[in-house]
């Protein structure tokens, strides 16, 4: 069972991209509306697409990177707290987070596709 386990987790970090996909065809079926289906996508996304960069980075450059990628996502959520309340003079945080969570996707995920883009480029230049 725990092999199971650890496969399962394996294929979700490593696969994000047709997960993504795959998840977004499950929400635009069930939810009917474009919008709501994308922004659930993406919420549920994020944590896999924070999982997999360090997992990427630790494939290519065989070191960990977990710690600095807890380190951004505290200035990015600082960031983000600290923009509102320029912007506001009063701190929403569930704003500031709904905000630090999409923007952390975008992020995350061109990471992702950058990180597979070098991935690939360096395994075939070293062929």
């Amino acid at each position: 069972m725990n092999q199971v386990i650890a496969y399962l987790a394996a294929i979700l970090i490593t696969m994000p991209i047709p997960l993504t996909i795959i998840v977004y065809l499950i929400m635009r079926k069930t939810v009917k509306n474009k919008k709501k289906s994308l922004h659930m996508t993406v919420n549920s996304m994020t944590v896999i697409y924070v999982l997999a960069v360090p997992a990427a980075l630790f494939v290519i450059f065989e070191r960990s990177y977990i710690s600095y990628v807890f380190i951004l996502l505290l200035l990015l959520l600082s960031l983000f707290i600290y923009l509102q309340w320029k912007v506001r003079d009063e701190i929403e945080f569930r704003k500031a987070f709904k905000g630090f969570w999409r923007f952390s996707f975008l992020l995350f995920a061109g990471l992702h596709i950058s990180l597979t883009i070098y991935g690939l480029a360096n395994r075939l230049m070293t062929l």
